[in-house]
Formats: C-alpha cells, sequence, structure tokens
C-alpha cells in the first residue's frame, strides 16, 4: 500500500510549533502578527536563510504516532507537503531528522490535487491523508483513484465526505 500523508496537522502539531516560534530568540517582530502576516514573514526568513533549525530540534512537534508510522511504513510512504517550498523543507528535515528514507513532495503554492494529477502511476490505488477540506476537494475531483482519509487531529467532526481519523493508525 502507498500512503500520502500531508506534513502540518497531519505529522507535525503546527500549532504548538508557532506557539514555539513566538517565545524563540530573534522572533521577537513576528509577535502578535495576524496569520497571513506571520506567514510570509516566517516564508521570508527561510528563503533569505535567516530562519534555521538545528537538525532534530523540531521532532519534538512530530505527533506521537507518527514517527513509529514513518518508521513501520518506510519507503511505502511519501510526505506531501503544501506551502513555501524553502520553509516547509526546512521544517521536514529538522522534525524528521532521525527517519530513515524519507520521500517529500514540496508542492510549493501548487494544491496537492493539481500536482499529484499527472501522475497517476504514482497514486492509483494509494491512500491519502490530509487535515485540510480544501486539499481534499480537490484530489477528490483530480485523483479520483486515491482513498481520501480526514484527519482531525482536533477531534472536531470532520466534514462529512471523507472517513474521518485521528490517528495514523486508523488508517487500512
Amino acid at each position: 500500500m502507498r500512503y500520502y500523508l500531508d506534513f502540518d496537522r497531519t505529522l507535525f502539531d503546527t500549532d504548538s510549533f508557532y506557539e514555539y516560534l513566538a517565545n524563540r530568540p530573534g522572533l521577537e517582530r513576528t509577535r502578535g502578527l495576524p496569520a497571513v502576516e506571520l506567514v510570509e514573514a516566517l516564508n521570508q526568513m527561510a528563503m533569505d536563510s535567516t530562519l534555521t533549525f538545528a537538525p532534530g530540534e523540531l521532532s519534538q512537534f512530530l505527533f506521537q504516532d507518527a514517527a513509529s508510522f514513518l518508521r513501520e511504513k518506510e519507503n511505502a510512504v511519501t510526505i506531501i507537503t503544501y506551502g513555501n517550498a524553502t520553509f516547509q523543507e526546512i521544517k521536514v528535515k529538522s522534525a524528521l531528522t532521525s527517519i530513515p528514507r524519507m520521500s517529500v513532495m514540496y508542492t510549493n503554492e501548487v494544491r496537492k490535487g493539481i500536482y499529484l494529477a499527472p501522475h497517476t502511476h504514482l497514486h492509483a490505488g494509494a491512500v491519502l491523508a490530509d487535515d485540510a477540506v480544501v486539499e481534499l476537494e480537490i484530489l477528490a475531483e483530480k485523483c479520483p483513484s486515491l482513498t481520501l482519509y480526514e484527519m482531525r487531529r482536533d477531534g472536531g467532526e470532520g466534514d462529512g465526505r471523507w472517513p474521518v481519523i485521528r490517528s495514523l493508525a486508523e488508517l487500512p
């Protein structure tokens, strides 16, 4: 079985990560910024190499089940992440330092369904878990051969169009 897993809020506790950044020395100028401005500032700092993370520094933000699932499934997992590729890459590399053989697709500002659609040979019969309804909607339209799951780490109800999971252990 092939698994495609979203990074933020599926494997990685993004909300706790942002709290951590709010108290990190050198990031004082980002405190109190609205979410959109904060993300823009962090993206720019990543691209300017003024925001970096030590290997393993961000592993504390992996959800409890994430590291064990990734180690167990190894090459059967591909992480697919939307957002500024430079910022996403420094987060992923730091968080997954101790996880060998990890494949990652950085879609940058291209939605995951649009990014994956031309590569049907990669996702036919695969499973994908994501917390973002907008991503799942596009994936359902563009990649109908994927089996989609909505990750709800927050305990919420879910959208209702896809099976809801709260842990990676619930995947087939």
